[in-house]
């Protein structure tokens, strides 16, 4: 699914509004993109609306955030090591940090695994569109090895 993410942020990033969902699968489709790729991808850009960091702040704190053990063994050993380059960088505010913990918490595939993690952190900042979160974003769908671009 990141590969028909990484398209959409290439066509569609700076388009203004929601895309038309049926002429948007259409358009994926004709791209060459699979039917459970253009479904996962829809489902996930439906879930976008439902994303706010804001609700966080009081739950937040400024500075490192350390793992609860309950968070970490939510986390596969990839997207532990994901995490710490995030807290690293300090791209995520802290309010950011604590909505994409809450979404692995909440995550009902069992462990996550850094692709997943990836794809939560995409939602959370993929409406900033500040410099600083397109540069996320750009890391996470072309710096990846073998990454795919229609």
């Amino acid at each position: 699914m990141l590969d028909v993410l990484a398209y959409l942020f290439q066509q569609y990033y700076d388009a203004d509004g929601e895309p038309d969902m049926p002429q948007l699968a259409r358009r994926l489709s004709g791209a060459g993109f699979g039917d459970d790729e253009i479904r996962e991808a829809l489902v996930w850009l439906a879930e976008l609306p439902q994303v706010d960091a804001f609700a966080y702040a009081a739950l937040s704190i400024d500075g490192p955030r350390m793992l609860h053990p309950t968070e970490s063994n939510k986390l596969a050993e990839e997207a532990i090591i994901y995490w710490h380059s995030l807290e690293a960088s300090r791209v995520l505010s802290p309010e950011e940090r604590e909505l994409v913990l809450d979404r692995v918490l909440r995550d009902e595939a069992g462990e996550v695994e850094a692709d997943r993690l990836k794809l939560i952190v995409l939602m959370v900042v993929w409406r900033k569109r500040d410099e600083l979160s397109n540069l996320l974003i750009e890391e996470i769908l072309f710096g990846r090895d073998g990454a795919t671009l229609h």
